[in-house]
């Protein structure tokens, strides 16, 4: 059976057919997609691989096919979605300009090697969220020197109107730390679920 679905002539009509089908659903990335797997594993064959190799590689390709393929087809029959999805975009933004961060400032840690951070974050729109995601940039002298994403567990659900005081620390090197210690925070919110509370 391998030997059939790993013949050049198999693989060539896979991809020629893939290409077709995206190209004329309007789908060229995935077209452009599949056709670089397609000469990525060409260059395999005719760089000599063992056999064993050959098989890997010619799974590999018929994975990546399959996934494209499921995608394609995902997005040309979901199109009647993309008005909710436009909808859905639309309250993302809006319920994220209705979010303020204020009041932010460097505290004392209980821990030498922590760099501790306070701040206040309120939900001014009409909409509870939940599952909210920030992101922290560390900055010394002008100059981004850490980063890091963090989820808001203290905040199972954040109500409208509410407000709510939180913190972040961000651990130091044993050496130096006077150096990689920041002087400016800026934190933003990235991600967040808007939950139905009637």
């Amino acid at each position: 059976m391998w030997k059939i679905i790993n013949s050049p002539i198999v693989i060539t009509i896979i991809v020629i057919a893939a290409a077709f089908i995206f190209k004329a659903s309007a789908q060229p990335k995935l077209a452009s997609e599949i056709r670089a797997a397609y000469d990525e594993i060409n260059a395999i064959l005719e760089e000599g691989a063992t056999e064993a190799e050959k098989t890997k590689a010619i799974q590999q390709f018929a994975e990546q096919v399959g996934s494209q393929l499921s995608e394609g087809f995902s997005s040309g029959f979901g199109g009647g979605n993309l008005e909710k999805k436009i909808e859905e975009n639309k309250a993302f933004i809006k319920a994220r300009n209705n979010l303020s961060i204020s009041g932010i400032k460097y505290a004392e840690s209980q821990f030498n090697r922590r760099e501790k951070v306070i701040f206040k974050l309120k939900n001014n729109g009409k909409k509870a969220l939940t599952r909210l995601k920030l992101n922290f940039e560390f900055y010394k002298d002008d100059k981004l020197i850490d980063c890091e994403n963090v989820w808001i567990n203290e905040v199972n659900l954040l109500e409208p109107g509410s407000e709510i005081a939180l913190n972040q620390t961000r651990s130091l090197p044993k050496e130096n730390q006077k150096e990689h210690k920041s002087d400016e925070v800026i934190i933003k919110v990235t991600s967040f679920d808007i939950e139905k509370i009637e």
